[in-house]
């Protein structure tokens, strides 16, 4: 801790502005907990305010991001407006950030971003779904314990 002092004031004396914010609870989108046995990674507040923007908080939630049967092609749905391709790919860029603490979604997110080049209908129809499972399943996260390696809760 005399350490981490030393070189916190060194950094302030000599080159920039620099204080002790104390532990890390809220970063980019990250909410951090922590306990007596482990650290708490989740993006609860990122996940809400996203199913807020894209209007999906008054639809209800279904268990699994995608269905077993989906399968993505090229060729499934007619293409988006432009305006709509845009916002399209800022969604997937976002739920491509939220699989940082959501592996379970992972698998949904990368096959949607193999078609973001020309997204279609059908895409934005699994997208949807998606949102749909995130609104049942907000808050779960990675809990990383000092015993074990990562839990996903």
């Amino acid at each position: 801790m005399e350490e981490i002092n030393t070189i916190t004031t060194s950094l302030h004396l000599l080159h920039f502005k620099i204080k002790n914010l104390g532990h890390l609870t809220y970063f980019l989108g990250l909410e951090i907990a922590r306990n007596s046995s482990g650290l708490y990674l989740s993006q609860r507040k990122y996940t809400l305010d996203l199913l807020h923007e894209t209007g999906m908080l008054d639809f209800a939630p279904v268990a699994t991001p995608m269905t077993h049967t989906s399968r993505l092609s090229p060729d499934q749905g007619s293409p988006l407006a432009a305006d709509a391709t845009s916002q399209y790919r800022r969604l997937l860029g976002r739920l491509i950030y939220l699989t940082n603490t959501r592996p379970d979604i992972a698998f949904a997110v990368h096959n949607l971003s193999q078609f973001i080049y020309a997204p279609t209908t059908h895409y934005q129809q699994v997208v949807s779904r998606l949102l749909r499972y995130l609104k049942g399943t907000p808050g779960e996260g990675l809990y990383f314990s000092h015993t074990s390696s990562p839990l996903w809760i």
